[in-house]
């Protein structure tokens, strides 16, 4: 689903099919075929050949106009048949795995202020300007398809964790709110009254049928359906949940939980543990956060206690860390 929009972004631009797939072995035929899964490393390949081949001053943004509502499939009809904007951002969270996007998106509700964090997962190098524009660019396009009234004031703020394009005009242009380049960390910003603002295209008839094929095809693709659904409550929610109030969102007992945890060999503190390195590795190494804010974020009462935490995680500690992923990469060390 997602290499097929930028191979017609790049075909609509006059460039050439072939060389944007140059290095995959895929065609055009194979991108047709619904039952075919494509490596993100190919997906990549892809992505950098568009970057060498583009002459787009924003490349994100220009591809994320061929990333509709309905590029993705089940999950799209049932964002759109959300009776207001908040519930679909809800959902979007939820059930992330579905989307193509690299990010991790963590939703935080404050008062009348809304958040969503955009968290990076993997090392997308030299494409992660790239997906960041056009993934932050699929919630303005959304909010069109999806009828929102006054989609373009639907943003107080959005905060990007890049440094700005060249073109910087055109970015303001695009998305029609506040932005501001090279902040902390990526969050867009909105208040609680324009995200339950109704959406015209909402239908519950049509959300029902569509969620009872969203919860199939997670089930289907995760390889750990139970576990995996904790981690992504565990990561869309702050602060985060305690085991009782996950049971309850999953619909079913702490025991019940437990044990389907058991049978997928992890325990719910393991997975408590592994989203608090997820968090703390992506802010030493995406963001200018402090140490001890970001300990503070992870739920920990003192500095010296999450340092000691991390450096068990990595074997090393957070200020090391955070010095050596910011190191531009020399290539594969020589063998000893």
């Amino acid at each position: 689903m997602s290499v097929y929009p930028l191979l017609q972004c790049a075909l609509d631009e006059g460039l050439s099919g072939e060389q944007l797939l140059a290095g995959t072995g895929l065609t055009e035929a194979l991108l047709r075929d619904a039952n075919r899964d494509i490596p993100f490393s190919h997906e990549l390949i892809v992505v950098r050949n568009y970057l060498r081949l583009t002459r787009e001053t924003v490349p994100g943004l220009r591809a994320s106009t061929f990333y509709h509502y309905n590029s993705f499939g089940t999950l799209g009809a049932a964002l759109v048949s959300h009776p207001t904007m908040l519930e679909a951002c809800r959902f979007l969270a939820r059930y992330v795995d579905l989307t193509f996007t690299p990010f991790r998106i963590l939703m935080e509700e404050d008062g009348d202020l809304v958040s969503a964090h955009y968290m990076d997962c993997m090392d997308l190098g030299d494409c992660r300007s790239f997906y960041l524009m056009r993934d932050l660019a699929f919630i303005r396009n959304l909010s069109k398809e999806a009828g929102a009234e006054d989609w373009s004031e639907l943003v107080d703020d959005m905060e990007i964790a890049m440094e700005a394009p060249a073109d910087l005009a055109a970015v303001k242009t695009f998305f029609g709110w506040p932005l501001h380049f090279g902040a902390a960390e990526t969050r867009v910003i909105a208040r609680l009254t324009s995200l339950l603002k109704p959406l015209r295209l909402a239908n519950p008839i049509t959300l029902k049928i569509m969620q009872e094929q969203c919860d199939a095809q997670l089930l289907k693709r995760q390889q750990n359906p139970w576990s995996r659904q904790v981690e992504n409550l565990l990561l869309s929610t702050h602060p985060m949940p305690d085991l009782g109030t996950v049971a309850e969102r999953l619909h079913c007992a702490e025991r019940t939980l437990r044990r389907r945890l058991q049978g997928e060999s992890c325990t719910f503190q393991d997975l408590v543990t592994r989203v608090q390195q997820q968090r703390a590795v992506h802010h030493l190494r995406h963001t200018q956060l402090p140490i001890e804010l970001i300990a503070e974020k992870l739920g920990y009462s003192e500095t010296a206690a999450f340092a000691h935490a991390f450096k068990r995680w990595t074997g090393q500690t957070p200020s090391a860390f955070r010095i050596q992923s910011r190191q531009p990469d020399t290539g594969p060390a020589t063998p000893a």
